[in-house]
């Protein structure tokens, strides 16, 4: 997928007001957006459609709505659609109101034909927690976890299964079904003992008084089910596993951890060897992986091959690769200046799946948090744009704000980001600017500081530059 345009790395939640109302028939349906990509754990969805407020429509907003869905497809079979969405509203107001302590249940049907899909959930921190299991209607059914009150983003993954074919031309169907749930759940019981305490710490917290008994025991409450919550995955991951093995000896720590350095190097692995690594595994592992091999696999030989075209030969070459934030390659290592050349001509059509290679594996922005993570992305795509839009002349570096007013832009890119109007496209833009800057203010350093993207071919292999 082509990457045209940043994504926001949080969910939109949607009002309880805006729910009972429901949204207009034709608004039932979400699209995915084919021109941005969301293939990774680390890049978000965004969506054609809009709510009656001008809200991108999420997962979100599909919640307990009988008739909606999202539409969405594969384009082929490296292909790999991540969706998030958020229960705080089923989890804050579970105990208030009863009508809304609910089972939700996302579901993936309408899978093409012919080809075998999977799909994957995770929570806020990558953890697998539910793998689809077979309906009985022809599709796959995730009922989310209730284990305590605090978890409530996760990431849908929908994928094909290996060896799977793909049809980019049929869409599969992700919807959600809701059902009453019981009072013995976690979450539900979590709050329940919260709740003997709010009262009294609300007029505590109101006095200025926040150590106190009733303070500390709210906390022990939200311990003794964090600690829950990890019993209760890891006893998913047991029986998943289980399952799995069909009998057979369930792999331990280690050798769990030597598939997935299989699957890096670009090996083989069978349709169990995967599936235990889809149990086991974080988003961000199994990313990492992913990335890796797709490096030393795909992209390699594609890139080779386009400079064989070229009439090169990098087999026995060392040099390394550096991509600046605004998406131009330079080489360095190669002393023939035409030569130097054509590689940075032929290495700029993988400008983008190399950056997110880089976002990937690179240790230092795995370390970064959330906010830090969209704002470095945000950053790279402003500076592509400005690139792009100013021949090169001005950089993210140049721009300042004052009372929010954007200066340092030429007079064409000043109209478009000071006065976008009803254009989505440039409103984003001018948004992340905004942050972006306000991040190198309030935080004394540039965000662009944690970029150093760059790679080592040698010997016809690609490495990450440490």
């Amino acid at each position: 997928m082509v990457i045209t345009r940043t994504v926001e790395m949080h969910a939109q939640l949607v009002g309880y007001d805006f729910k009972k109302k429901g949204l207009p028939t034709d608004k039932n349906i979400a699209v995915e957006n084919s021109k941005v990509s969301n293939d990774y754990f680390w890049k978000t969805n965004k969506y054609t459609d809009q709510d009656v407020f001008g809200r991108t429509l999420d997962l979100t907003a599909l919640i307990n709505k009988p008739d909606g869905y999202l539409k969405g497809s594969l384009s082929d079979t490296e292909d790999v659609d991540y969706y998030e969405f958020n229960i705080t509203e089923y989890r804050a107001l579970s105990f208030a109101k009863d009508t809304y302590n609910k089972d939700i249940t996302i579901i993936l049907d309408h899978i093409p034909e012919g080809c075998d899909y999977e799909m994957v959930l995770y929570d806020e921190e990558g953890n697998q927690v539910g793998i689809g299991k077979e309906n009985g209607n022809g599709g796959l059914s995730i009922t989310i976890p209730n284990w305590n009150s605090d978890n409530r983003g996760y990431t849908v993954k929908v994928q094909a299964k290996n060896g799977s074919t793909v049809n980019p031309d049929a869409e599969y169907h992700l919807s959600f079904q809701t059902t009453q749930a019981d009072k013995s759940h976690g979450a539900y019981q979590e709050m329940e003992e919260v709740q003997k305490y709010e009262g009294t710490v609300r007029k505590q917290m109101q006095e200025g008084l926040t150590d106190t008994e009733e303070t500390r025991a709210i906390k022990e409450i939200r311990q003794k089910y964090k600690a829950y919550y990890t019993e209760q995955m890891e006893k998913l991951h047991q029986k998943q596993a289980e399952d799995v093995m069909q009998g057979g000896a369930v792999p331990d720590d280690e050798q769990i951890h030597n598939l997935l350095e299989k699957k890096a190097a670009g090996g083989e692995l069978t349709e169990q060897e995967n599936a235990l690594l889809n149990i086991f595994c974080t988003a961000a592992e199994l990313d990492r992986a992913n990335a890796s091999a797709k490096m030393n696999t795909t992209v390699k030989d594609r890139i080779s091959a386009d400079l064989q075209e070229a009439g090169i030969d990098i087999s026995d070459s060392t040099f390394s690769i550096k991509i600046g934030a605004d998406g131009q390659v330079s080489v360095d290592g190669i002393q023939d200046h035409a030569m130097k050349q054509k590689i940075e001509n032929v290495l700029s059509k993988y400008s983008d799946e190399l950056m997110d290679i880089y976002f990937c594996t690179d240790s230092k922005i795995q370390e970064l948090s959330d906010k830090e993570k969209y704002l470095l992305q945000a950053a790279v795509d402003v500076g592509k744009f400005l690139y792009k839009a100013s021949g090169g002349s001005v950089s993210l570096g140049d721009l300042s704000v004052e009372n929010t007013a954007i200066h340092g832009l030429p007079k064409t890119l000043d109209d478009l980001l000071n006065h976008p109007g009803g254009n989505l496209t440039y409103q984003d833009y001018t948004s992340d600017i905004r942050e972006i800057l306000a991040y190198n203010r309030t935080q004394h350093k540039d965000i662009m500081s944690e970029l150093n993207v760059q790679f080592v071919i040698a010997d016809g292999t690609f490495q990450i530059k440490d």
